[in-house]
This record gives C-alpha cells, structure tokens and sequence, in this order.
C-alpha cells in the first residue's frame, strides 16, 4: 500500500518542496558580488604600487645617506646597487653586503652612466669627499610602474621623476 501525500486542494504538486534559488535572490547575490568586486579590484595593484614606492624611497635615502657619509668622513665611499634575483646562491652572497649597499626587492634596475648601460646587474656608484659621485640614471621598473632616479655627477644629489607608462 502507496500513501500519498495530497494538499488541502487536491493538488499534488503543491506538497511537494521545491529546492532551488529564486531569480530574485540569484539576483541580490549577483549585485552583492558586482559592488565587492568594484571595490576590492582597484585596491590589489595598491599594494604593487606601495612595494614599488618603498623600494624608490629606500634607494633614494641610501643613495643620499651614501653622500653624506663620503662628504662627513672625508673620503671616497662606494656602494654597490643590486638587482632582485630568485637565486640562492646569489643571495646569500648578497646578504654579506657592505653597509650602505642596496638590494631591489623585486623592482627590475637598469644603470646608464655615459655610454655604460646595465640591465639587472650590480654596479657601482663612487661618492667624493667634494660631494660629487659617479653621475647616471639609475631606471627601477616594477609591472607598470617606473622610475628614473637621475644622480648629478657634479653635487651628487638625486632627483626622482615617476611614470606609469613605458618609456
């Protein structure tokens, strides 16, 4: 014996229970997930930018901190620039670095200084007790974002013009 379940007007369909979503609530889902999006998108290159920002900051002062030590100690002073890299050996050897050195956190680096032009490798930069230096651009490049910090061979001072464009 079959028992049927038979709703108040006889119709069958009516008891049994429909699983599912609504239009409507796939709808306000929908919505909910557009206006997080909207927010949330923008904000994840912020954190590239930031990254990039900090390295250029940390660049500048350690040029600048570079010429002050050659002018306050009367003598010449070298720093060393370099590049990121995933090698560990080569890391590892960079982490002996001399006070004053700089290592790019991820930012790719080229250095033009007359007719000598380097892409991610380490080189040199000579500071003078006058306050002079080995002049030269020094390009960071993290994604879209670049910099170029120009080192005036004559006073050593650096100046820092940003782009997010290629150039």
């Amino acid at each position: 014996m079959k028992v049927m379940k038979i709703s108040a007007t006889g119709n069958k369909a009516a008891v049994d229970r429909q699983y599912g979503f609504t239009l409507l609530e796939l709808m306000v889902v929908m919505a909910i997930m557009a206006l997080l999006s909207a927010v949330l998108i923008p904000r994840m290159g912020q954190n590239d930018n930031k990254l990039f920002q900090a390295q250029l900051r940390t660049l500048a002062n350690t040029l600048n901190y570079n010429r002050r030590n050659a002018v306050i100690m009367h003598r010449p002073h070298t720093m060393t620039v370099f590049p990121y890299t995933d090698d560990t050996k080569k890391k590892q050897s960079i982490e002996k670095k001399n006070k004053g050195d700089w290592i790019s956190q991820s930012a790719d680096i080229q250095w033009q200084s007359g007719t000598i032009k380097l892409l991610n490798k380490p080189f040199k930069i000579n500071y003078f007790p006058q306050g002079g230096a080995t002049g030269g651009i020094i390009r960071l490049q993290q994604g879209r974002f670049i910099a170029h910090l120009t080192i005036d061979g004559i006073t050593g001072k650096v100046t820092i013009k940003e782009s997010n464009e290629e150039s």
